[in-house]
């Protein structure tokens, strides 16, 4: 009975409505304007700095896509931030993972991130014959701030584009950061090239096939939700979870397409828990088969529970 009394409180109620200039510039202080888009705002740690003009570049043409989707016109900021500075604009470690802050800021790395590089490292293991792939794709000496900003700024700026609507309100981690995915597969879909959905999908198919991850203390969905932030902070660990995301949200794009990315944005509003409550597990199957039909709930099973 309950859930069919949530299903006519989401009928009924329209999406949360925020200020259309929603940005924390708080976290602006000590940063530079540098003034490298028409269509955002983007600050950074140094006066001048290099090789971030083709992450702009994907974020215009991202926005764009978004815009239309989601029928908005969002006002953001992205702020590029050296390692040193990291820990002063971000609000978790390591230098260069990308974040979005609830109120409007992307956070991405800048130049040789720690992120990136901690990575890379990981592939010192690896052996020559193996990386032909990825050198394939991010150069010979290989770069992996071409996947870790470039590729994730679209996943970030996806997030956004939620928390206009819902703040900080979830009924679960795990549906954000399907949605995250999401987005960033449709945006990078949506790209003059497909130089970044290549990197990113051949990267994390790289890390999944090649099983980069050891042993593993967190697995299933309730881990995730109950120790999220737990996961967060073991960086190889939070990186599986996001593979696994990323290969569902691949299927569900490839199936359903735009309209698709549309209504899962709409579902993530509507279930917003400071509008309608907690709801258990049970209760949330039962509205996503409701609302989206078996198939895409039988896509997002998860298998990883035992």
């Amino acid at each position: 009975m309950r859930t069919y009394s949530l299903i006519l409180t989401i009928l009924f109620c329209s999406g949360k409505q925020v200020d259309s200039d929603w940005i924390d510039r708080t976290k602006h202080e000590g940063l530079n304007d540098i003034d490298y888009s028409e269509l955002f705002e983007t600050y950074c740690t140094e006066k001048n700095p290099e090789n971030i003009k083709n992450t702009v570049g994907n974020l215009e043409q991202a926005k764009e896509y978004f815009d239309k989707t989601f029928k908005e016109d969002l006002n953001f900021a992205v702020l590029f931030v050296d390692n040193q500075n990291w820990n002063k604009y971000a609000f978790s470690p390591p230098p260069g993972m990308p974040q979005a802050h609830y109120q409007g800021n992307i956070v991405l790395g800048l130049g040789r991130s720690v992120m990136a590089m901690q990575a890379e490292q990981g592939l010192k293991q690896v052996p020559d014959s193996k990386l032909g792939i990825l050198k394939q794709h991010f150069g010979e000496e290989i770069n992996l701030d071409l996947f870790y900003r470039d590729a994730l700024s679209l996943h970030e700026l996806g997030h956004l584009y939620q928390f206009y609507k819902t703040g900080k309100g979830t009924q679960r981690h795990w549906l954000n950061e399907v949605f995250g995915n999401l987005c960033q597969v449709a945006a990078a879909k949506y790209l003059t090239t497909q130089d970044v959905f290549n990197r990113m999908d051949v990267y994390q198919l790289f890390l999944i096939n090649s099983n980069q991850w050891g042993e593993l203390k967190f697995k299933t969905l309730n881990q995730f939700e109950e120790d999220y932030f737990e996961v967060l902070r073991q960086g190889r660990n939070y990186g599986w979870y996001q593979t696994q995301f990323y290969l569902k949200a691949k299927e569900l794009y490839s199936k359903f397409g735009d309209e698709f990315l549309n209504e899962f944005r709409d579902f993530l509003i509507d279930i917003n828990p400071d509008k309608v409550g907690s709801m258990d597990d049970k209760e949330l199957n039962e509205l996503m088969i409701n609302t989206f039909g078996s198939q895409v709930v039988e896509i997002l099973e998860w298998r990883h529970d035992s």
